[in-house]
């Protein structure tokens, strides 16, 4: 069954080859490369998932949940956070912001398929 999911990150290029690889694979899917952008594609699409950057040029990951969060329409949405460190304090950090997951970079696709 496809799954809409939102990538925010701030490598486009990174970006655009995962929500690819999520289309062929059968999912709905959007991208943004900063949290405004994030914040603007919510305004007619509804993800199930919302892989996160935690670092993004704008806001940082935990502001554009945080944000996210006050839309009602978001309500079941499940926010996993992308980060380029794996030291514990980053995991309690996104925890703390509201994700339900960390998922350390680089991502590969069957990491990203296994959280939905």
């Amino acid at each position: 069954m496809p799954t809409r999911i939102l990538l925010v990150d701030d490598n486009r290029d990174a970006t655009e080859a995962l929500a690819l690889l999520l289309e062929l694979e059968g999912h709905d899917v959007r991208y943004a490369c900063d949290g405004g952008e994030a914040l603007g594609v919510v305004e007619s699409f509804v993800p199930q998932v919302a892989f996160i950057d935690w670092n993004l040029p704008d806001m940082s990951g935990g502001d554009v949940v945080a944000r996210l969060r006050l839309n009602p329409a978001l309500s079941d949405t499940r926010f996993i956070s992308l980060s380029g460190s794996s030291l514990p304090d980053i995991g309690q950090g996104a925890a703390d912001a509201g994700f339900e997951q960390n998922v350390t970079k680089p991502v590969t696709l069957e990491q990203l398929l296994a959280c939905l």
